[in-house]
């Protein structure tokens, strides 16, 4: 089984490099996984694109670039994806502040489970370890949790992880219909997953650690999350049931 990971990196020069680095190091110890990378520059006015480049180009293992003049997470990770051919694709954040041991898992749930569409990573969970989350962050979480859940149906219990992973076959019939152009990919994804059959949707537990220097702006993202959930509910007509749980929430191994 084939997985690539995708880094979206918009105006990230500042800890690319760590970041490739850390996934690199990862690949390199677990060569029993067929992993590739994708460093996604979107409308980055700073050295993302050429410090992109140059890592790919010494890269030990399989690594391409892409590049968008216009900026938005969802159009990075949908162009990376759109021209993947792997079995498997998924996103980490730049500063990997998702615990990379956590892929094991992923890969051995999709290798298990032919009938499994995604994987998403949880904050939320009681299992879960979060460290140094700033309490803005947290509620900015929570209200992202609660108001979906509520207003869209998807049960997913964190939208806003930067750990998702999708079943790329599934995924291209889905791609002409996204609308999404910034952080609602996500939750557009699972709400698709979750509509396709019970049991499409897994959430694992994960161990994460905020890390310094992140620019998610977060009035802009609440923004871009809003439209998403008035798009779902102005086209999206067949609702889930508030009762029914079609996420499955795995323990860690």
């Amino acid at each position: 089984m084939r997985v690539e990971i995708t880094i979206p990196c918009h105006n990230e020069a500042h800890r690319l490099e760590a970041g490739h680095g850390k996934l690199l190091a990862w690949i390199q110890r677990h060569p029993g996984h067929d992993i590739s990378i994708v460093l996604a520059d979107n409308g980055s006015s700073d050295a993302t694109l050429s410090i992109a480049r140059r890592l790919a180009q010494h890269s030990v293992v399989p690594c391409r670039v892409r590049h968008l003049d216009a900026a938005g997470l969802a159009l990075a990770l949908r162009d990376a994806w759109d021209s993947s051919t792997a079995d498997i694709v998924g996103y980490c954040d730049t500063d990997m502040a998702t615990d990379l041991d956590h892929l094991t898992q992923v890969i051995a749930h999709f290798d298990s489970d032919p009938r499994l569409l995604a994987v998403n990573g949880t904050r939320w969970h009681p299992d879960s370890r979060i460290s140094a989350r700033s309490p803005r962050r947290r509620l900015f979480s929570w209200m992202l949790r609660t108001g979906i859940r509520h207003l869209t149906g998807i049960r997913a219990t964190d939208i806003a992880c930067g750990f998702k992973f999708f079943r790329r076959p599934w995924y291209a019939t889905q791609s002409a219909r996204l609308f999404s152009t910034q952080f609602f990919l996500g939750a557009e994804l699972l709400y698709l997953a979750q509509r396709h059959a019970p049991g499409s949707v897994i959430e694992i537990p994960i161990r994460w650690n905020d890390q310094p220097g992140s620019r998610v702006n977060i009035p802009r993202a609440m923004r871009s999350y809003w439209q998403g959930i008035c798009h779902l509910r102005r086209h999206c007509h067949d609702t889930f049931p508030q009762k029914e749980n079609q996420t499955n929430q795995h323990q860690p191994d």
